[in-house]
């Protein structure tokens, strides 16, 4: 941390503290906001926003959602980082924010470790092995012979470079032994277009946006990158079933708060996410009723999620050797 964000962030401390002191404020005495670093109408997005409706009523104060997109969620972290740690500002992070950013890029201008505190570990979607029908791929063993027989040939898609997508499958071929051809996409809804359109072969996608596709027969489904068969798609295989145990993945969105920020508003924060997203009605609405898995962890079993899930990432990015300027 340089000497200019030391010094902004002993100034927030100092302004924080002081006009809570004027105030005598019960924490939350004006309104919250949750920065997502994506763009409106995605996973996250819509977690968030039935997570804001529901403060907002519990609160009696308003809890909104601002969207900040861009830079592989570098910028909406940078913003919460920089925050006053006054609970007024929380951050809907992901794997890339916290976990994966750090490994893949040379410089970066939060610390994901040490710059925020975490509230609630809110859902995670398994990522699962989907086919163009156009492929004529019918099943990871006839992928994996294919791929044996012409290396470089088969296509995946993914995301951007440094995605999960990218990561998973470059760790899927490091475990199979092949070699496939990258083409890298603007986002979830290009990829999918990719595959329906027979642009590439392979990709490795979430369930939510999956469901659809999968049902509308649009396009194939492998396998689950899950330890065991998911609700969404209980006839589909894992990885381990078909003879690759490690292949397994996830990506999680969970809530954090500038570090510094007081135990009590830590707590407090926690205590009424967990409750909210404890409702069934919730669940159903935006959770399990739209392929999500709740996880709903509170800060202490948050941290030790966040410490396995970065020794993962290193792993899995050093194998693939994916490194960002």
């Amino acid at each position: 941390m340089n000497v200019r964000r030391i010094l902004a962030r002993v100034a927030a401390l100092v302004g924080c503290a002081a006009a809570g002191a004027a105030h005598g404020e019960a924490f939350p005495a004006r309104m919250v906001r949750i920065i997502v670093p994506f763009t409106a109408g995605g996973l996250a997005d819509v977690v968030a926003r039935g997570v804001a409706q529901e403060l907002t009523t519990r609160w009696s104060q308003p809890v909104i959602v601002e969207n900040k997109p861009g830079a592989n969620t570098i910028i909406a972290a940078e913003h919460v980082a920089r925050a006053a740690p006054d609970g007024y500002t929380l951050l809907m992070a992901n794997d890339p924010t916290l976990s994966s950013n750090q490994y893949l890029y040379r410089k970066l201008s939060y610390d994901p470790v040490k710059d925020f505190v975490p509230l609630v570990n809110l859902v995670q979607t398994r990522e699962i092995l989907l086919a163009s029908r156009k492929s004529g791929l019918a099943s990871v063993e006839a992928l994996v012979a294919r791929a044996k027989a012409r290396p470089g040939e088969v296509t995946y898609g993914s995301y951007g470079v440094g995605s999960k997508a990218q990561l998973d499958a470059e760790t899927f071929s490091s475990l199979a032994g092949i070699r496939m051809n990258h083409v890298p996409y603007k986002g979830v809804a290009d990829v999918m277009a990719a595959l329906v359109g027979g642009q590439i072969d392979v990709a490795w996608v979430g369930v939510p946006p999956s469901i659809p596709m999968v049902e509308g027969d649009k396009v194939r489904l492998l396998a689950v990158a899950a330890p065991r068969r998911i609700a969404a798609f209980p006839a589909a295989p894992t990885f381990a079933e078909l003879g690759f145990p490690k292949m397994v993945s996830q990506a999680w969105f969970g809530l954090v708060a500038p570090r510094d920020t007081p135990d009590g508003i830590v707590s407090r924060i926690a205590a009424d996410v967990s409750a909210v997203v404890s409702q069934p009605a919730f669940l159903d609405k935006y959770v399990t009723g739209v392929g999500l898995e709740p996880l709903n962890q509170g800060p202490e079993e948050f941290g030790r999620f966040l410490a396995r899930d970065r020794a993962e990432y290193e792993a899995s990015i050093r194998n693939a050797k994916v490194k960002l300027d």
